[in-house]
């Protein structure tokens, strides 16, 4: 009995997982449709044909030889059912039912083709992907056959065509594993088309996939040069099928334009391409979603809005779905792609705001498919949302808004970065509007948080004002890191700032003071101590806890401070503050021995002491012992005990100098005194004891002339 329905795969085998989950899509129609199903094998290895041979007999053997064309047909000479349907092994039918329904109903009858989505991903989880119609299935014919050596097709094709819009097959064919794989894979199409296309010069819908294999490898040159070699050649062609083909050079030119920057080309381009009398809606509706994009950058807002409003009359029109293929498909079957769509909804919204208007906000901000996979805004988009929100009168639809963006996941983070940006550069006149929208929404976002404590506090809100500094220092970790502004409306508005840190566990506490005194010096330590001085009190711990790091930071960053008692205060308020600290939390016991359950820093703490302890009995042996000892326990802290003992050093030897003046000079008082009673013995006749008490001074000041004048005094 002739089968209703014969299907084609055409595999190499090249991903064993891909080719079984075709393989496994094509068991429902089969079983549900009188059906024969033909594998063309390029190239397959054991395990490959192992596969298929589950799945059917039918194999046809193909050596490959560069051409799609002739291995379609290869399968095809083999057909014998009333249509054909031809797959890639990397592709699998989602849904079936509406293909199965259109056999079994004998819909069939009626049409001449038929076409389905393929569904193209651009990443292997499936979460971003493009629609595209194809074209495979036909009534056969006789003179049915493939034509082209890369993106081939059926041809001729007669009777109506029967669109499927709830079927279609998931395709990862555009989804590489390296960067060389794509470069390979695009440098194939793109040597094949070049040959076909040099073969075959007037081939429009060859030139129209080069052309596109252009754009997806960024080649914006050839693109512009592609398009205009081929409008030369359909110059003089005006039926409505050249028209087709011509808008898709247009808008290939114009993207290419756009993409080059050479933005006043791109719009002198637009404004002579959108009078062309000759384009049907979907070219006209295309080239009006690039050229909004061109108006928008020069801010031309009123032109803007009017190829906005003309794109979105066409996308009402269809319902933002093709009801037919259009003779080229390529460029124009993406006028109503997501991404583009939501491109002119941002430009038109964004162009609204521009003029102090929010209607069009309100009204295609919910259009945007939110929570599809597929979601993109225009770039530019959030930060003209930000900037009307500061800007204009306040309305409360703005709430749901910013809701959105912060509740938004794919949008959340750049949502807050936007936000954060905005109030930086622009200051007071952009925090507070926000503040008042984002202090209403729902978030446990610490910024959010932020903007709530000084909403609050503008209009003086205590109890609000006192539960959000609570939560917002729960939920950021390092506090300190928040401006000095909130730190001041809490002294300004008698927030008890000692209650809500010591709510704060300490866990989070201790990591953000760390983090906090890690990453500032002193004097920025000191800034943010002179607050919390203010607030806090010895005693509680997570106020000690950052005098111990603010103290071991002092302590930390000698490098710059002159004189060795400074650097000596530092080291021991660090020595003295970290371990009153610790003893208040470790047994007596873990201080002595190795110490090894004490934190490193107490430990060197403990030997700092010992260290200042030496220097203060002035015991230089048992100081070197001990500064030794302590370098390497701490590692922060190895280079300010460098400096320390290079300043103890120097200190020291500046005192043994004086030390040395000062017994010279003692010394050379007593000679002067000796002296003068030698001469007293001399004028006395008793030279011998002058002679002898002369020999011993002159050990203790060699190469005084005035020994030697004496000691002649006594020869004589």
């Amino acid at each position: 009995m002739k089968p209703i329905l014969s299907i084609s795969l055409l595999s190499g085998g090249r991903n064993k997982g891909e080719l079984k989950k075709c393989l496994d899509s094509l068991v429902p129609v089969m079983d549900q449709i009188s059906s024969e199903l033909i594998v063309v094998d390029t190239g397959c290895d054991e395990e490959a044909r192992a596969i298929i041979e589950k799945y059917t007999n039918h194999i046809v053997d193909f050596t490959w030889c560069g051409d799609f064309a002739k291995a379609r047909n290869a399968g095809l000479k083999e057909v014998k059912g009333e249509w054909f349907l031809y797959i890639d092994d990397d592709e699998a039918f989602v849904d079936v039912s509406e293909l199965v329904e259109f056999f079994r109903s004998g819909e069939y009858k009626q049409y001449g083709q038929a076409c389905y989505y393929q569904r193209n991903y651009v990443d292997r989880q499936g979460r971003r992907y493009q629609d595209a119609w194809v074209s495979r299935m036909i009534k056969m014919s006789p003179e049915v056959h493939f034509v082209d050596r890369i993106h081939e097709y059926l041809t001729p094709i007669n009777g109506a065509n029967r669109l499927l819009p709830t079927v279609w097959v998931d395709h990862y064919g555009y989804v590489y594993d390296t960067p060389e794989e794509k470069e390979q894979h695009k440098q194939r199409n793109m040597k094949l088309l070049e040959e076909e296309m040099e073969a075959n010069p007037a081939n429009l819908r060859i030139r129209a996939h080069l052309a596109n294999e252009y754009r997806a490898a960024g080649n914006f040159d050839k693109l512009v040069e592609i398009c205009e070699d081929t409008l030369k050649h359909l110059k003089k062609e005006k039926s409505s099928h050249y028209n087709s083909w011509r808008q898709c050079f247009y808008q290939g030119k114009l993207m290419a334009l756009i993409c080059l920057e050479r933005f006043d080309e791109a719009l002198d381009y637009f404004q002579t391409v959108i009078s062309d009398k000759g384009l049907d809606d979907l070219g006209w509706a295309s080239l009006c979603s690039m050229g909004v994009g061109i108006y928008y950058r020069r801010q031309e807002y009123e032109k803007c809005i009017k190829y906005c409003q003309e794109y979105i009359q066409v996308y009402d029109k269809y319902g933002g779905e093709l009801k037919k293929i259009p003779a080229c498909p390529t460029f124009t079957q993406d006028v109503f792609n997501f991404s583009g769509r939501n491109n002119v909804y941002c430009i038109y919204m964004a162009c609204f705001l521009k003029q102090g208007d929010t209607s069009a906000l309100k009204k295609y901000f919910w259009k945007l498919g939110w929570g599809d996979t597929r979601f993109t805004i225009y770039e530019s988009f959030l930060p003209d949302i930000m900037e009307a929100f500061s800007q204009l009168p306040f309305e409360e639809e703005f709430i749901p808004i910013a809701q959105k963006l912060i509740s938004d996941n794919l949008v959340h983070d750049l949502t807050l970065k936007v936000l954060k940006k905005q109030i930086q550069e622009r200051g007071e006149e952009a925090l507070y509007p926000l503040a008042r929208i984002f202090s209403e929404i729902e978030s446990e976002h610490y910024y959010i948080w932020y903007l709530k404590v000084y909403h609050a506090a503008r209009e003086n809100k205590h109890i609000q004002l006192e539960e959000a500094y609570r939560r917002l220092f729960r939920k950021l970790e390092d506090v300190l890191e928040l401006e000095n502004r909130i730190f001041e409306m809490a002294d300004d508005y008698g927030i008890a700032l000692n209650e809500v840190i010591n709510e704060v566990p300490f866990d989070q506490w201790r990591n953000g003071v760390d983090a906090f005194c890690e990453k500032h010096k002193p004097d920025q330590i000191r800034v943010k101590k002179v607050f919390l001085d203010r607030h806090c009190r010895e005693g509680e711990i997570r106020y000690d806890y950052f005098l111990v790091k603010a103290a071991e930071a002092e302590a930390v960053h000698t490098e710059n401070v002159f004189g060795y008692q400074m650097i000596r205060q530092r080291i021991q308020e660090f020595a003295d503050k970290s371990v009153e600290f610790y003893r208040r939390f470790y047994r007596p016991e873990a201080f002595e021995g190795e110490q090894e359950m004490i934190p490193a820093s107490c430990r060197l703490a403990l030997r700092l002491q010992n260290v200042l302890e030496a220097e203060k009995a002035g015991n230089i042996a048992a100081f070197r012992e001990c500064i030794t000892g302590a370098i390497g326990v701490f590692r922060p802290m190895d280079d300010a005990l460098h400096n320390f003992t290079k300043q103890y050093v120097e200190m020291r030897q500046n005192q043994l100098k004086s030390e040395d003046r000062s017994a010279l000079d003692e010394m050379q008082i007593l000679a002067r005194q000796v002296k003068q009673q030698c001469r007293k013995f001399i004028d006395a006749g008793e030279k011998e004891t002058a002679r002898g008490i002369l020999q011993q001074l002159k050990t203790l000041v060699p190469g005084d002339p005035d020994l030697e004048e004496l000691e002649s005094l006594c020869v004589e």
